[in-house]
């Protein structure tokens, strides 16, 4: 059924579309991505957890060098390659996820475990931050790359540039909590971006 819904979403269907048509792309009966997601919202929800365990998996294929600081970069690389890759479909889906709801959904739960896995074992971080980071770091990167691809998805911020904003506002907020060996790499990557 998530196949299906991307699907629709590719051929230019709003995250508007009817369940009915979900079922009829899926090939099954109408009560059935009821029964299995009870909602749209849920399978909007579903295909951005979808999307999240794609970019963590990819991560770890890559296995990048480094330290948490370059962990970090990397995953937001990866991160926007994935999006780009069906921009339609992905604005669509994180689109939605902007709607009120009334019961919070796993997104930043899952958004959190995705930077948090990027940070590693937080090595780059200065040892007096390393606490801090701990305790805030994997959500503030959360908010940055959400930040990031909403201005993505009103248009302000072209495909191109989405992965220099990010990388901007990362390093931006890293710098903080830098290790002093790192925080001359980070002004000057800040300075060139």
């Amino acid at each position: 059924m998530l196949d299906a819904a991307e699907r629709l979403l590719e051929r230019g269907e709003t995250a508007d579309f009817s369940m009915r048509a979900l079922a009829a792309e899926a090939g099954v009966g109408f009560a059935t991505p009821f029964n299995h997601f009870g909602s749209k919202n849920a399978i909007m929800q579903a295909l951005s957890a979808r999307l999240i365990q794609r970019m963590a998996a990819q991560f770890r294929e890559e296995a990048a060098d480094g330290d948490a600081i370059d962990h970090v970069l990397v995953m937001g690389r990866i991160s926007v390659a994935l999006l780009l890759e069906k921009p339609d479909v992905h604005k669509a889906v994180v689109g939605s996820l902007g709607i009120a709801n009334s019961e919070p959904g796993p997104v930043r739960q899952n958004s959190r475990e995705l930077w948090s896995l990027a940070l590693g074992d937080y090595v780059g971080v200065a040892t007096e931050m390393k606490a801090l980071a701990q305790s805030v770091l994997a959500d503030q990167l959360a908010f940055t790359f959400r930040g990031c691809v909403s201005f993505w998805i009103a248009g302000e911020l072209q495909g191109e540039d989405l992965a220099i904003a990010f990388r901007s506002g990362a390093s931006a907020l890293l710098l903080g909590f830098a290790s002093p060996s790192r925080r001359k790499d980070l002004v000057e990557q800040i300075k060139r971006l």
